[in-house]
Formats: C-alpha cells, sequence, structure tokens
C-alpha cells in the first residue's frame, strides 16, 4: 500500500464522518477537566453533528448539487440512432468509471479473491446494458491506488463474464479521476474516439464530466446509483441512519475532491 496514499487518506478521513465527530469527542474528553463546560459544549456538538450527518435529508441536499445530467432514455436513443446524421453527432464509444474493488470475494474464483465493489458494479451493470443497447465498444478505467487489485480489470472480467460484454479498452494505471480523464483521453483518441458516454454515480458525474471534457472529449452524461433518494422505512427524512451517514460521506469527500481539482 502507498505510503502518500495512506497518509492522504488518512488527513481526508479526520474531516469525514464519522472520524469528524469521533474529533470532537476526543477533544471535548481532553479538554473536560480544565474547562467542564467548553467540554460539555463540545461533547453535545459532537452528538448533534453525528445526529445531522446522518440525517438522509441532509445528506440529500449535500449530494444533490453534485449531480450532472439524467440517465439516458434508451428510447429516444433507439430513435436518435435511426436518423441519418446519428453518426456524426452520437457518442462513439462508453466508458465506465470504477468506484472500488476488493479482495475479499473468494466465491468469485478470482485470484486473490479479488472483485468489484458495490458501487462499481452498479456502474458496470449500466455501462452494459448501454453498450449493448448503442452497440459501441466499452472502456473501463480504474487504477489501484492501494497497490493491490487493478480496478480496470476486475471491472473487464465483469463485464465480459457476467454481462457478456465485450471491453476493447482497459485503462488501469489511474489513481483518480483527473487521471481517469486524462488516460482514457489518450487512448481513446488513439482510436479516433471524441464522444463518450460518461457512466459513473449520479454524485459522481459533475466531477467526471468537468475532467472528461478538460481532456478534450464530448460528454454525454450517463449517471446512475442515485444515492438521493430516501429509504421507504425512514421517517420523512430527519431521523438518522447508516444509509444518511454514508452518503454525507461520500458527498463531502467528493466536495473536497472538487475543492482540490481532482
Amino acid at each position: 500500500m502507498p505510503f502518500d496514499w495512506l497518509v492522504r487518506t488518512l488527513l481526508v478521513s479526520l474531516f469525514l464522518p464519522p472520524v469528524n465527530v469521533l474529533v470532537l469527542a476526543g477533544f471535548a474528553l481532553a479538554i473536560a477537566r480544565r474547562c467542564p463546560r467548553v467540554g460539555k459544549t463540545l461533547a453535545v456538538v459532537a452528538i448533534l453533528a453525528l445526529w445531522v450527518q446522518a440525517m438522509p435529508w441532509f445528506a440529500r441536499q449535500l449530494a444533490r448539487p453534485l449531480e450532472a445530467g439524467t440517465p439516458v432514455d434508451l428510447k429516444s436513443l433507439d430513435t436518435a440512432r435511426g436518423l441519418p446524421a446519428a453518426a456524426a453527432t452520437l457518442p462513439q464509444a462508453v466508458v465506465i468509471l470504477g468506484g472500488g474493488a476488493t479482495r475479499h470475494a473468494p466465491e468469485f474464483g478470482r485470484e486473490g479473491g479479488a472483485d468489484v465493489k458495490d458501487p462499481t458494479l452498479a456502474r458496470v451493470r449500466y455501462g452494459a446494458l448501454l453498450a449493448r443497447r448503442t452497440q459501441l465498444p466499452v472502456l473501463v478505467s480504474g487504477g489501484s491506488p492501494t497497490g493491490e487489485v487493478v480496478e480496470a480489470r476486475m471491472m473487464a472480467q465483469v463485464a465480459t463474464d457476467e454481462f457478456g460484454v465485450p471491453v476493447r479498452w482497459i485503462e488501469g494505471q489511474s489513481l483518480n479521476t483527473a487521471q481517469n480523464a486524462t488516460f482514457s483521453a489518450r487512448m481513446l483518441a488513439n482510436a479516433g474516439v471524441s464522444r463518450v458516454y460518461l457512466v459513473t454515480s449520479a454524485w459522481h458525474m459533475r466531477r467526471a464530466r468537468d475532467q472528461f471534457e478538460r481532456a478534450g472529449l464530448t460528454v454525454v452524461p450517463a449517471p446512475c446509483c442515485n444515492a438521493n433518494a430516501f429509504e421507504p422505512d425512514v421517517i420523512p427524512g430527519w431521523w438518522p441512519t447508516v444509509g444518511g451517514l454514508r452518503t454525507t460521506h461520500q458527498a463531502l469527500r467528493e466536495w473536497m475532491a472538487l475543492a482540490v481539482g481532482h
């Protein structure tokens, strides 16, 4: 595991739930004897911070501005592909971005127990559907930030073995979204591709689209995995849930990545 990646991850986690709450609680305990009032205040703030960050309503407010585009209308797509000028205007490839890999899935029989995480699986599934419907070639992009599993290779295996969609390009060097865009654009340029459907999670699309357009590609967003829908058993959004905390975590992390241009 690269040391610089580990350090960055640890530093970022200090500002994300649940670690940011633990930091506040730690400060509260540290100063409770010398400054009881301040310690109690910080403890209350820590509790409120945990509650608010776990509220699905709060998570949705954070995640909604990160979205860009809407899922591709497959019926309209079929109509558009039948028009005479379609070849000159429609995308020429489907690009699927990774969302994490793991070594804890031995049941699939891959080397080292490697597999894709749930967000990656959802993106590959939607990208495979789009590729079948459009009959376009597929590029998968995702490196190995931890130095273990190369995400793009796992994505290619899943797309081929489980969804029956071949992958033409495997970009396995990138470590962040900016590199996803730069390295993918180079591979696509060599094949004369300049227009793509970009598949990633809805909360990641704004940053991904901007990076791919900056790399010189014309992008049609194809977002999936909308994290903003309320869970059906949640009391109108304000009752804290693990799902709400997870969405807040990923949304705050995404805002931080936008701030630094990655």
